[in-house]
């Protein structure tokens, strides 16, 4: 079986580049509402967990690299579930920047390793 490309330490380089674009996006795109709302929601707990996170790019290592890939399994079809339900997607640049963000989060989740510590643990 073939590894998947992005370890914890490419993971958490990414998901901090995902907090930073949540946090600019309202004001970058002039989102409004509800979609400004779910951004800086989805972009906090996003930099929450990676701080959190044991990955080389944490503050603290509380979380383990596992049970981040298990906390993101609901969490990446919320980003565009969640904008959907609350009529967020009625925006034209909301639409765009969540069915965007949200394909580039499902790619990053998908190509994630989160078995990557346990496996340097078994060697």
């Amino acid at each position: 079986m073939r590894r998947k490309p992005i370890g914890p330490k490419l993971h958490g380089a990414i998901d901090y580049g995902f907090f930073s674009i949540q946090m600019l996006a309202p004001g970058l795109f002039g989102l409004k509402g509800t979609a400004r709302t779910l951004c800086y929601a989805f972009g906090a707990s996003q930099g929450l967990l990676n701080l959190f996170t044991s990955q080389p790019l944490a503050l603290k290592k509380v979380v383990p690299f596992r049970v981040h890939g298990q906390l993101e399994t609901p969490f990446v079809p919320s980003l565009i579930l969640l904008p959907w339900i609350t009529g967020a997607l009625k925006q034209r640049n909301a639409r765009r920047y969540f069915i965007s963000f949200f394909s580039i989060a499902l790619a990053n989740f998908l190509l994630t390793d989160y078995k990557a510590f346990e496996r340097e643990r078994k060697r």
